[in-house]
């Protein structure tokens, strides 16, 4: 540009000479003619739009320097700013990976799952519905099986292995990484001896070596043909799977009997065009045809237990457990974030004001308003991003905390991290929140009469009344939204002290729980009896040891099944709910293993394990519930509810009467009782292959791993090839089943702290300012008689109106959006006072403290140094 100028300016000066003026004249005249060269360097920038961006670097500059001047002012904003976006960032990682991010598929919107509910509680689907789905719907392009279990690979390991039938890897659009899938055929019964490895387990293993294909893999004591790796994208069904296997059965399998017998998962993909509710329409007709098919009795099952089919979007369906947990910690952190944007809005806001006098000069010598806005602008986004930046290493931190914690909460689930999308959300959150931040503080320099600031000393500005009345409104909304925050923390605080007091019916302490999975070798019932036999004596040999049993699942533990049942002589009214109970199968000296006590009648013995569902005991909820008034002992009942008994002989009797222990934790919603039935040995290979494997109880004083170590040691006496796993004491069982409930209670209750923190140092800031704006008319109070106390009172009474104010508010907020909670609470509701009470004193404490700090320096005022003061 300069030689562009300077090439025409020699031109006119050639030309001036060519005109008979003498070398300088004409060289003068040139320059004259053309004008100013800084003039025409800046119009040209203007056009080329250079301008603003020198402006920016500049008002950069300038912002940096007053950042630096105003270190401590900065530390305070960069930190507020740095744990709001921080904290927003981690939760929103979260969202992202569940909500927000499509399944690794291809055309996701197109794969649902067909479940079926009952009482609104979600239960799976089977292979009769998968049969008659295939032959009689036409929404789908292709119907598969998918569920999981435990296996034992090679001699001692444990692994998760899903089971699936063919037409599954075409749901889900999956192709192999190398060699082949198994096909349609595998799943008839004896040829299903094939499996799939995921790409983690072929990697840990297998060292990715190709050669893998054709080796065989001994599966539970069985020999499976390797045939092909699964890609990665497989993982999103369930991260916890490293072998995939065919699902097997013979044709007799396939029984109308077991249509509500539910076992296995069923997913679909949809044809082209067709939606999920027009699927749910078509599932709706077929499951309309089979219940005209019913006995009536049946029918009426069916109908009180609320019965229907459903149909979702596989991304929608896996996280439905979690979107509400989810939405609330998002929603929590929002609510953080628009304290502390409140908090930066006011500390830019009185910084501001106080700069009145170095703006208003600024504006004389020529800046325009809007160039003293975008100063004020740059500003506020310096801040912000310096915050950002550190809010993101901290998100980086917390995501990776977060992600250990599922992995152990949520195995399921695959592993979040910082992805395009999250960075995405924080760049933006970060302009919106630099924006916000700066808004306040511009608009009042904009209003404000900046030149008359000049020639009046900034005490008493009328400036300052702007600055407070916006502080106090800014505050007020803080302490309200702090509220909202402190009083669902509080509801969860109470719900988990709730929880975790449970009566859990039994003595957990001295008690250890382990697992072991049988081979299929086991399935001869001869054998089975005498390993249970020989298991059961061995480790009744261990020193110390004072009680030992089986049993299908642990207290607890949230693996005990329900199923409804039909009483023989107590006829269910129509409009009554259907009765229900949990199974639980246990071995003889169970409930003196555990001092589970007995109310009525018998325990059982050695006599009643050969009697085949003939006999069962009842914890107090059934009997109350189901035989109110009168003895449970001696009443029948039976959970074959389309065939019963045709003879009082042959239904099923209780025998006894124990204690309630909430098999499937306090997290349960379906408040069903329990009925535990003997646990015959012919019996434990279907447990051991159904429940996940067979827990064995032991009740002894010594610690955990030397006991652990010692049953291990008797049970390779016994048969070396049964592996031990799931170790740990039936305490730990305990508070582990309150691992989901104290994971949302610490994280709200985090940020409710972090919101309590920010509020009290809103009003101390607030109220400092208010009283060094004050400071003159102060020292007139001090100067003609207003005591110490006095001035403390008054400028307390400012910050407790204020707080009072909130409190009112965030009160009435906080009750009206605790009742979007009342899933997640556990023995009280959401408008519980002992919840509010607590958490209301808090906060109105915190504010009084906050309140007095200032007011005791305003009281600490020199009436003569203030009267001074112009």
């Amino acid at each position: 540009m300069a030689e562009e100028m300077r090439l025409h300016i020699e031109h006119l000066a050639r030309r001036n000479l060519a005109d008979g003026l003498p070398p300088d004249e004409a060289r003068f005249a040139a320059h004259r003619r053309f004008g100013g060269v800084d003039q025409f360097k800046e119009e040209c920038r203007d056009r080329m739009g250079w301008r603003v961006v020198d402006d920016l670097v500049r008002d950069a500059r300038v912002g940096s320097r007053f950042l630096r001047r105003n270190a401590g002012f900065a530390a305070v904003a960069m930190a507020t700013l740095a744990l709001c976006i921080g904290a927003n960032t981690a939760i929103f990682s979260v969202v992202s990976a569940l909500l927000l991010r499509p399944l690794p598929f291809p055309e996701p919107d197109r794969i649902v799952e067909i479940f079926n509910l009952f009482n609104a509680k979600k239960a799976p689907s089977n292979l009769v519905q998968y049969a008659d789905y295939k032959a009689s719907t036409s929404s789908y392009d292709c119907l598969g099986l998918w569920g999981l279990a435990d296996v034992t690979v090679g001699s001692m390991e444990r692994v998760t292995a899903a089971q699936c039938t063919a037409e599954m890897f075409d749901v889900l659009g999956a192709r192999p990484v190398i060699g082949r899938f198994f096909t349609l055929g595998n799943s008839r019964w004896g040829e299903d001896r094939v499996a799939v490895l995921t790409e983690p387990f072929w990697e840990a293993r297998f060292n990715r070596d190709p050669a893998v294909l054709g080796r065989t893999l001994n599966i539970d004591g069985e020999a499976f043909r390797i045939v092909g790796v699964a890609p990665p994208a497989i993982q999103a069904m369930d991260a916890r799977v490293r072998i995939i296997r065919p699902i097997a059965w013979k044709p007799q399998w396939i029984s109308p009997n077991d249509r509500y017998y539910f076992t296995t998962s069923l997913y679909g993909r949809l044809k082209p065009g067709v939606s999920a509710g027009q699927a749910l329409a078509e599932a709706a007709a077929v499951e309309r045809r089979y219940y005209e098919t019913l006995t009536p009795s049946f029918r009426q099952l069916l109908d009180r237990a609320s019965y229907r089919i459903g149909v979702g979007l596989l991304q929608t369906e896996r996280v439905r457990e979690f979107r509400s947990t989810l939405f609330l910690l998002q929603g929590a952190v929002a609510v953080v974030l628009a304290i502390g944007c409140i908090n930066i809005a006011n500390l830019l806001l009185t910084r501001a004001n106080g700069r009145q006098g170095e703006l208003a000069i600024r504006l004389a010598l020529g800046a325009g308003r809007g160039a003293i806005a975008r100063q004020l602008l740059v500003e506020g986004f310096l801040l912000t991003l310096s915050g950002a930046a550190l809010g993101t290493g901290l998100a980086w931190v917390a995501v990776r905390a977060v992600d250990r914690f599922s992995a152990r909460m949520a195995p399921e689930l695959q592993s979040f991290g910082l992805d395009g999308r999250v960075l995405g959300f924080t760049v933006a959150l970060t302009a919106v929140v630099g924006a916000l931040t700066s808004l306040l503080p511009i608009a009042h320099i904009l209003q404000a009469n900046l030149l008359a600031s000049i020639r009046r000393s900034s005490q008493g500005a009328s400036g300052g009344r702007s600055v407070r009345m916006w502080g106090s409104i800014l505050v007020t909304g803080q302490i309200a939204s702090a509220l909202v925050l402190l009083a669902g923390a509080g509801l969860l605080v109470h719900s988990f002290m709730k929880a975790r007091a449970v009566d859990p019916g039994f003595d957990p302490r001295n008690l250890v729980a382990c697992r072991i999975a049988l081979p299929g070798a086991y399935q001869n019932g001869d054998r089975a009896a005498v390993f249970q036999k020989g298991l059961m004596q061995a480790l009744r040999e261990i020193p110390d040891v004072s009680g030992v049993a089986l049993a299908s699942s642990v207290p607890f533990e949230g693996h005990a099944d329900g199923r409804g049942l039909t009483l023989k002589d107590s006829p269910v009214p129509a409009d009554a709910a259907q009765p229900s109970a949990t199974e639980v199968g246990v071995s003889v000296g169970y409930f003196q293993a555990l001092h589970i006590q007995l109310l009525e009648g018998r325990l059982f013995e050695e006599r009643d394990a050969d009697k085949e569902g003939s006999e069962y005991i009842v914890d107090e909820q059934f009997a109350r519930r189901y035989f109110p008034g009168r003895s449970a002992v001696g009443q029948h009942f039976t959970f074959q509810n389309r065939h019963l008994p045709a003879k009082t002989e042959d239904w099923p009797v209780i025998i006894g009467v124990v204690r309630n222990v909430p098999h499937n934790g306090v997290e349960d919603r379906s408040n069903r009782p329990v009925s535990y039935w003997p646990l015959r040995s012919s019996w434990l290979p279907w447990v051991s292959t159904e429940a996940g494997g067979l827990n064995i109880l032991v009740r002894s004083p010594r610690p955990t791993s030397e006991l652990v170590s010692i049953v291990r040691e008797k049970l390779r006496g016994v048969d070396p090839s049964v592996p031990l796993f799931h170790t740990e004491s039936v305490q730990t069982v305990i508070e582990e089943s309150l691992d989901g409930r104290r994971a949302v209670m610490l994280l709200l209750g985090g940020f409710a702290l972090l919101a309590l923190l920010l509020s009290s140092v809103g009003i101390y800031g607030v109220l400092a300012y208010d009283v060094s704006l004050r400071t003159r008319e102060i020292g007139i109070r001090s100067a003609i008689g207003a005591s110490r106390g006095q001035i403390i009172g008054m400028v307390m009474r400012q910050g407790l109106w204020r707080a009072g104010t909130g409190l009112g508010l965030g009160l009435a907020a906080a009750v009206l959006l605790s009742r979007c909670m009342q899933g997640m609470l556990y023995g009280l509701k959401p408008s519980d006072p002992w919840s509010y009470a607590p958490v209301s004193l808090l906060l109105a404490a915190v504010a009084l403290v906050a309140s007095y700090l200032p007011s005791r320096r305003a009281a600490a005022i020199d009436p003569v140094r203030a009267l001074k003061m112009e």
